[in-house]
């Protein structure tokens, strides 16, 4: 990887995207991308600019690579500093009184797929009237025993900031029709890894923010029947 294909790829992940979401937000294709992040090709100098206004980073530093990505705060930031998305108070409301429940499937490396169509929708719990999007999992697979049994629900309310020691479901792209998820512990985090920890078997790890953008906690969950 090229010294500049590493910074590319930095600035993606300190924004959060992953590549789809970065080329699309530039206007050209994932596999340019791609080879940018390779080293393959580079970028022209108006795609670089728009790299770093997409991305929110200098760009004296994303093309020579002098300086901060970002300007540092008038007080030291910490390196693990979540920077939070503000949702309008107005998207936070719902009338809905019912839960909807996806479903899961196993899929590569212990992931699961999720399907985001309701298989059913149960008594909305009291954790999460009133908030918008709220949804539940059905959980597939071992990973999380004995916080999470398969066919346990988990409660999800996806407003609300990361949160250390608690448990979160995370995708590889925002939730739409289908996406590649992950249900885990949250230890901590820096700005371009998520540190996390399953149960069974026993295990502390890290995964890119950039491969792993969207971040929904959990907050409770129903026991499977």
């Amino acid at each position: 990887m090229s010294e500049l294909g590493d910074r590319i790829r930095r600035a993606r992940g300190l924004a959060g995207m992953n590549q789809t979401a970065m080329a699309t937000a530039v206007g050209v294709s994932r596999g340019a991308a791609t080879q940018w992040e390779g080293g393959d090709t580079e970028p022209t100098p108006a795609n670089l600019r728009k790299i770093a206004e997409v991305t929110t980073v200098s760009y004296e530093w994303l093309a020579t690579g002098i300086g901060e990505p970002r300007d540092a705060a008038p007080t030291a930031r910490r390196a693990d500093t979540f920077r939070p998305v503000i949702t309008p108070g107005s998207e936070l409301v719902s009338r809905d009184e019912m839960l909807p429940i996806y479903a899961a499937a196993m899929g590569g490396s212990g992931h699961l797929i999720v399907t985001f169509d309701p298989v059913q929708r149960v008594k909305m719990p009291s954790i999460l009237e009133g908030v918008m999007n709220a949804y539940g999992i059905l959980i597939t697979g071992e990973s999380m025993e004995p916080e999470f049994r398969p066919g346990d629900m988990a409660l999800i309310n996806p407003h609300l900031q990361p949160m250390r020691d608690e448990t979160h479901v995370f995708y590889d792209h925002p939730p739409d029709g289908e996406a590649e998820a992950m249900v885990k512990r949250l230890v901590g985090w820096t700005d371009e890894k998520w540190k996390l920890r399953q149960f069974n078997p026993a295990l502390d790890f890290d995964e890119d923010k950039a491969d792993w953008p969207t971040c929904h906690r959990v907050v409770g969950k129903y026991n499977r029947r």
